[in-house]
C-alpha cells in the first residue's frame, strides 16, 4: 500500500510529511507515525492489499465508496460503506482489496488510556475486532462517525501542524462512548451507599498508585490504604480494574519507563529504580512481557523516529 501523493486528493494530503515506507519485523510493524506526534490517517483510494501485520496502535478504517475488506484474528469481515471497524493494538489483520473505492484509515497510539480508572469498561470491548454500524450498535453509531468526520476536518485542515489535544479529544469521546456501551454496571452514583464509599476508596488508591509507583508499594500496604483484609482486598480489586494488583502496578511502573527511556543521560538501570523495581533482570522481564520488546529495543524505535 503506497499512499502517494500523486494519487490524493489535493484536500487529504498529509500535514508535515508524506508517509515514507512501512518497517516491518516479521510481522510486527512499527508505525511510522506524523513526525512528533501519536497518529496518521491516510485517505486511501489504492485497489492494493495489505499483507498480515500487527501494531502497537489502534487501527480504524472507515469505507467512504464502496466496501473494504479486513482479515483480523483470522475471521474475515467485509466492510460496506459507512461502516466502522476497530482493531485494538497488536490484533493480526491483513487487507484483501480487489475493487475501487476510498476509506479513511486511522492509526493511533493510546497506551494513555489504561491509567484511566474507568478503562476496565473498554478493556473487555478492546480484546478483539469491532465492526461499528447502525446494526451492531444503533444508539451510539451517529455520534461515534460524527467524531471521525471532525477528526477529519482537524487533522487534513493545516499542512505544517497535527492539532493533536483536539484529535485526541474526539478519539477519547469516541472511546467513552464504547466503554459506556460495554459497561454493565450502573453508574456508582445511584446504587447503595456502601458499594459507592468503596468505590471511593479504591479511585483514591488508583490515584495513589498513578503517583507513588515507583515507591515500594506492597499488597499489604494497598489492602490497608482501602481498610481491607488481603483477600477480600484482592477480590474487589480485580473486580474494579480486572486485573491483579501487582500486574496493574507493573503495567503503571512500564508506561512511566517508556517515557523516561526516550532520556537518553538515563541508563537502563537508573530507570528500572527510578520507577520502582528492584532490579534489572525484573525490569527486563516485565518490560518484555508487557510491551513485547527490551528496554534496549524500545529506546533504539525512539531514536530512530526522533531522526525522521
Amino acid at each position: 500500500m503506497k499512499f502517494t501523493d500523486s494519487e490524493t486528493p489535493a484536500n487529504y494530503l498529509q500535514p508535515i510529511r508524506q508517509f515514507l515506507t512501512r518497517t516491518v519485523n516479521g510481522r510486527d510493524e512499527d508505525v511510522d507515525f506524523v513526525p512528533q506526534t501519536n497518529m496518521r490517517i491516510w485517505y486511501n483510494n489504492q485497489v492494493e492489499g495489505y499483507p498480515i501485520h500487527k501494531h502497537n496502535a489502534i487501527e480504524i478504517v472507515i469505507p467512504m465508496e464502496n466496501g473494504y475488506k479486513y482479515i483480523a484474528n483470522g475471521r474475515k469481515y467485509d466492510l460496506n460503506m459507512g461502516d466502522i471497524f476497530i482493531i485494538p493494538p497488536g490484533i493480526l489483520h491483513e487487507i484483501e482489496c480487489d475493487t475501487e473505492g476510498s476509506r479513511f484509515i486511522y492509526l493511533f497510539n493510546i497506551d494513555f488510556v489504561d491509567k484511566f480508572f474507568d478503562y476496565k469498561d473498554l478493556e473487555e470491548f478492546m480484546r478483539e475486532p469491532r465492526l461499528i454500524n447502525p446494526n451492531t450498535y444503533p444508539e451510539t453509531y451517529p455520534q461515534i462517525f460524527e467524531h471521525f468526520m471532525k477528526i477529519n476536518d482537524l487533522y487534513f485542515l493545516y499542512d505544517n501542524i497535527v492539532l493533536e489535544m483536539s484529535i485526541y479529544s474526539h478519539l477519547l469521546a469516541i472511546l467513552g462512548a464504547l466503554a459506556r456501551t460495554a459497561s454493565k454496571t450502573e453508574p456508582v452514583c445511584i446504587v447503595d451507599i456502601k458499594q459507592r464509599e468503596t468505590y471511593i476508596k479504591f479511585k483514591s488508591l488508583i490515584n495513589y498508585i498513578n503517583t507513588h509507583y515507583m515507591d515500594d508499594l506492597s499488597l499489604d500496604y494497598a489492602a490497608s490504604f482501602v481498610g481491607f483484609s488481603k483477600f477480600h482486598f484482592s477480590r474487589l480489586f480485580k473486580e474494579y480494574t480486572n486485573s491483579t494488583f501487582y500486574d496493574y502496578l507493573s503495567h503503571r511502573r512500564i508506561q512511566a519507563a517508556k517515557t523516561l527511556l526516550d532520556d537518553e543521560s538515563l541508563s537502563i538501570t537508573d530507570i528500572a529504580f527510578q520507577t520502582g523495581f528492584n532490579n534489572l533482570t525484573t525490569f527486563c522481564r516485565s518490560f518484555q512481557k508487557i510491551v513485547d520488546c527490551s528496554p534496549s529495543a524500545y529506546r533504539n524505535k525512539l531514536k530512530r523516529k526522533a531522526k525522521e
